[in-house]
């Protein structure tokens, strides 16, 4: 039932007359897109190019950070605008729209719906590209409900031999990497990139908001062979990481990180790891290409705004392998917001390096696209850092993480620190400006109590319980 309330909410919105010339977004989602992109030094090998291109045009966030470092709490406060801590969505099996609070919340693409615009969507932009998980409500249409790209046949799968180690059934089941025989083209991925690209093709009455969601390089990763050969094994540098890293962290911190890892690193196929997630960028890079060429050669190249998002970082060996956890590799994320000149924006790019959340997003293209201020959000704009990159900026970015046996958990990430709270006791903190691996705990040096207590004001000081269905 409150999907038909939701259409009447939509339906009355939708009397608003639309201004003419209102920005189109074209707002585009990686999974598990960390910082191993060209443009923002990650990992040297990065090839990238098409996201790089990107960043020289836009607004490069060089220091923007999830909400959440897992999938759908990110994915869900980003469309929401609200945070973790505030809806109680910390894990993956958790729909709002379940929630007596949030059946009828009107998310991100039903705000613009609401304000004139038409929205399509396709792949993964909420945790599914379909069902529930994919909140059909949001959209007027969704035009593609896949993603990824195919399994290579059952005896071709986990050569690596290690499945039967890893302590987590799940990672178990994605941890691989292998060649498919297919092509760019036969990949779901691929094919939600050109549904976005014949999307722009086309001639709209209205404004649009567009959402385009590449699944990988979320595991496995499958790929077609060119893009293991783009980055040939024998040349492969391996992330820092340090044997004695996790000596001057609480327990917390220890149980984050789990030996998944230990696992990959010791095998001797922490090279091959390393590689097919490079792979994996590089192919995502090219789906993001195919969809920024078809907005260059639109008729809305000039009146479209582009936001290009990860939905959370991820480690590949330096701490863990995996997501979920606190450090900077599983919480900074890309982040680029292209303003067209012809609305305002810079002619050339520019880097920012004050720190903002995902969170922001929904207020923030709220605000450049004119629409009027959603009270119920809350995230803040980051429009002012759009235009200027160099304004002062006194907020930081707060990230939470909740498993059920050890939170609340919550970073807060300032410009030159990582501070880290765990619900049941434990901190950490880092001078990143000096220490960017996060190698040496600064939390009980009484040097930096002050900026510890500076930064604890920023923890939400009330955590919604955890939510789930059967409750």
């Amino acid at each position: 039932m409150h999907f038909i309330r939701i259409a009447v909410v939509i339906g009355l919105f939708s009397s608003i007359p639309s201004e003419a010339g209102k920005p189109n977004v074209l707002f585009i989602a990686v999974d598990d897109l960390n910082d191993w992109v060209g443009c923002l030094g990650g990992h040297p090998q990065a090839k990238t190019p098409h996201i790089d291109a990107l960043a020289r045009k836009g607004t490069l966030f060089e220091q923007a950070y999830c909400a959440a470092p897992l999938c759908s709490p990110s994915r869900t406060s980003v469309m929401m605008g609200l945070s973790p801590s505030t809806t109680g969505i910390y894990g993956n099996l958790n729909w709002f729209r379940d929630m007596a609070s949030y059946q009828d919340w009107v998310t991100l693409p039903q705000y613009f719906r609401a304000h004139g615009y038409v929205a399509w969507g396709g792949g993964k932009l909420y945790h599914q590209p379909h069902g529930k998980f994919s909140d059909p409500a949001s959209w007027n249409h969704q035009y593609s409900t896949r993603m990824g790209t195919p399994h290579p046949p059952a005896d071709l799968r986990y050569r690596h031999g290690l499945k039967k180690d890893f302590s987590n059934a799940i990672l178990a089941r994605l941890i691989d990497w292998a060649p498919i025989e297919q092509s760019l083209q036969q990949t779901a991925d691929w094919k939600t990139a050109e549904g976005a690209a014949r999307f722009l093709k086309q001639n709209h009455q209205k404004p649009f908001f567009l959402g385009c969601g590449i699944y990988l390089p979320h595991l496995p990763w499958y790929l077609p062979r060119e893009y293991f050969e783009m980055h040939p094994l024998e040349t492969i540098h391996l992330p820092l990481h340090r044997p004695d890293d996790f000596e001057d962290i609480p327990e917390a911190g220890r149980r984050m990180a789990a030996k998944d890892g230990a696992i990959i690193r010791n095998s001797g196929k922490w090279k091959e790891a390393v590689q097919a997630c490079l792979a994996a960028g590089s192919f995502a890079d090219a789906c993001v290409g195919h969809v920024l060429l078809a907005l260059r050669k639109s008729r809305y190249a000039d009146n479209t705004i582009i936001v290009l998002w990860g939905d959370h970082g991820y480690d590949v060996g330096e701490k863990k392998f995996a997501k979920s956890a606190l450090w900077e590799q599983n919480t900074r994320t890309p982040l680029i917001i292209n303003l067209p000149v012809a609305l305002g924006g810079n002619r050339e790019g520019r880097s920012c390096k004050r720190p903002v959340s995902l969170l922001d997003l929904y207020p923030t293209l709220v605000d450049l696209c004119g629409l009027p201020p959603n009270r119920r959000l809350e995230g803040r704009t980051i429009a002012p850092l759009v235009r200027d990159p160099e304004i002062e900026w006194p907020y930081p970015a707060v990230i939470t993480h909740s498993p059920h046996w050890h939170g609340p958990n919550h970073a807060v990430r300032s410009e030159a620190f990582h501070y880290i709270h765990y619900g049941r006791g434990g901190e950490e903190l880092y001078d990143v400006s000096k220490d960017p691996s996060q190698w040496h705990n600064l939390a009980r040096d009484p040097k930096y109590g002050k900026i510890k207590e500076d930064l604890r004001k920023w923890i939400p000081k009330k955590n919604a319980p955890h939510f789930r269905a059967n409750q």
